[in-house]
């Protein structure tokens, strides 16, 4: 018959193993976002797929029982700062070179589902969206670095020629100034020209504005160009806005 003493210590490291069993990490869906909770109920991430969200849970219960493999996963961040651009086959083949087969897997997959979904609402340029939400997604999974001038080149050919950039801002400036009378509209036109003139590139250049921040500039600038308008003028406006909005 088994010592009583050993008996208690069984059940101790048996008590203690199904402590360890309940105290893990879950996933539950929030608000559209589906999140990895503790198991103090504290969020870990959130993901827009039940699939993304389980996966980043493995991670966790994985790395948790293997402090030294987690460790490295930290220092092991994917660099695609050599990249000749912000493309997505220039952006492959850093991946190719520096990421896992595993990691290569879940971006092409990621990268797949972005652009159906950029295709279906009929976005413009669909795969550098693709490709920018995608790199957004993976970064959540696997930590990569990007260069900001690359970031940067990528937003200029974005924009489009110089030239044809200017003649659109020109034409919305020309827009809002009709507004002003007849008589005072010449003046400053002349005004505003030299503002934009003598205005430093060098100083605009160095400003950054979140991404974020585009929504509220958008909302702001509609808003400004229909000021003191009629209500149902400006409704049908904003109508038709949400309509052609892409």
């Amino acid at each position: 018959m088994n010592d009583p003493l050993d008996l208690v210590k069984l059940a101790e490291v048996y008590y203690q193993s199904c402590c360890d069993l309940v105290k893990v990490s879950f996933v539950r869906k929030i608000n559209n976002k589906w999140h990895v909770l503790s198991q103090k109920g504290k969020s870990l991430g959130s993901y827009d797929t039940k699939e993304e969200a389980v996966r980043r849970l493995r991670q966790i219960e994985y790395f948790k029982h293997h402090p030294k493999d987690s460790n490295k996963a930290e220092e092991a961040v994917i660099d695609l700062t050599d990249a000749d651009d912000l493309s997505y086959s220039a952006i492959m083949r850093k991946m190719r070179q520096k990421a896992s087969k595993e990691q290569v897997r879940v971006f092409l997959k990621l990268f797949k589902d972005q652009f159906d979904k950029a295709v279906k609402n009929n976005l413009q340029k669909p795969e550098k969206v693709a490709l920018q939400n995608a790199l957004v997604k993976f970064n959540k999974l696997h930590k990569i670095k990007v260069s900001k001038k690359l970031i940067k080149n990528a937003s200029i050919t974005e924009l489009g020629e110089a030239s044809e950039v200017g003649r659109y801002l020109a034409n919305i400036c020309g827009f809002i100034l009709n507004r002003l009378p007849p008589e005072s509209r010449a003046k400053a036109i002349e005004s505003l020209r030299n503002k934009f003139y003598y205005t430093n590139a060098d100083e605009l250049s160095r400003k950054v504005s979140p991404p974020s921040a585009a929504i509220g500039q958008s909302i702001t600038f509609v808003k400004h160009v229909l000021l003191n308008q009629e209500p149902q003028y400006i409704r049908e406006v904003l109508n038709e806005l949400s309509r052609n909005l892409k």
